[in-house]
């Protein structure tokens, strides 16, 4: 049996703590978690502590643990302007990189990063995608049984507290935040997913509508898909909504909802016309905090095993780099007041 994987962290921040963390400690035998870096003490320290790592491998500057400790991947969970810089530089490192999602802020950097990362393997999260309801909506559809994906949709309408400041990195634009960026990003690629087919096409409005800040914080969204489908996505951080977070797809057959990005799955069947839970065995022992984080776990474990093997990354670079596309088309169809096909 292959060793597991010495990985180093570089941020170790909420995300980390409360996800990233506990996913890979589920999967001792295909990583460890050898290095930590991140400028705050306490949050090195903590994740450091969690994950057992020598103190002489907690590192206040990523630069120096990429210089000093001995790495087969790192994973990057920072604020978004930073991914750019911190994944050229341990490309340059020559270790295999997991980067948090958007891969960059701009389709400029994201180019440069695929470029500087050729040579290495490079995966980004899609974290969603590896929920077990997810998971069981696509097994549902690649059986064929239930029919082709005839329209799709996702959303995510939330009201966060009405006093956010700009102190929050993901209340910046300077920082990549913003509602298109740091919320409806995971809507865009789960929808496509369960639609089936890439998107080509975007319609959209992102805007600034309640909140005194520089970042979009209301988002709608019209996709056509290569295969013709047509899907809607609407993200707010503004809007209080009874069901706040979803995503479903809809055929000849009938209709899967996911609910809460992997909460439950159900199903509904034209002929009988009603909804019905759909029984997912993967989580009938997990806690609520667990079934949050179970996207996450399932994520780290595949692209783990991905590296380990030699095989092809679930989420590589390019698609990535499609995902921040219909994100910078949707901007430009805000501006131009037309559809924009996605590059």
């Amino acid at each position: 049996m292959n060793k597991p994987l010495k990985l180093g962290l570089i941020g170790c921040g909420v995300i980390v703590q409360n996800a990233h963390l506990p996913g890979l400690l589920e999967i001792p035998g295909l990583v460890e978690v050898a290095a930590v870096a991140d400028p705050f003490e306490t949050n090195r320290n903590l994740v450091g502590d969690a994950a057992e790592v020598d103190a002489s491998q907690r590192y206040a500057d990523y630069r120096d643990m990429l210089a000093s400790a001995d790495l087969d991947v790192v994973s990057i969970a920072t604020p978004h302007h930073l991914h750019y810089e911190q994944v050229v530089a341990a490309a340059q490192a020559g270790v295999a990189i997991i980067s948090e999602k958007p891969m960059a802020t701009s389709l400029e950097e994201a180019d440069a990063i695929l470029e500087a990362a050729k040579n290495v393997p490079y995966a980004v999260v899609h974290n969603f995608l590896f929920s077990p309801a997810t998971q069981a909506a696509r097994d549902i559809l690649a059986t064929g049984d239930f029919g082709t994906p005839i329209f799709g949709r996702s959303q995510s309408m939330i009201f966060k507290s009405g006093n956010q400041t700009a102190d929050n990195w993901r209340n910046q634009k300077a920082a990549g935040g913003g509602a298109i960026n740091d919320t409806c990003y995971h809507e865009i690629y789960l929808v496509e997913e369960m639609v089936g087919s890439p998107v080509r096409y975007v319609e959209a409005r992102v805007q600034t509508k309640y909140f005194d800040l520089d970042i979009d914080d209301l988002v709608v969204l019209l996709l056509e898909h290569e295969n013709g489908v047509t899907s809607t996505v609407a993200t707010a951080w503004c809007i209080p909504a009874q069901e706040s977070v979803f995503c479903e797809v809809h055929t000849p057959v009938g209709a899967l909802h996911v609910v809460a990005r992997g909460r439950a799955l159900r199903r509904y069947l034209r002929a009988e016309r009603q909804w019905e839970e759909v029984d997912l065995p993967a989580m009938a022992n997990m806690t609520p905090e667990a079934v949050g984080r179970a996207g996450h776990a399932g994520y780290f474990a595949a692209t783990m095993k991905a590296l380990a093997d030699g095989t092809d990354l679930p989420v590589p670079g390019a698609k990535a780099r499609h995902n921040l596309a219909i994100i910078a088309a949707a901007r430009r169809a805000t501006e131009e007041r037309r559809a924009i096909e996605v590059e």
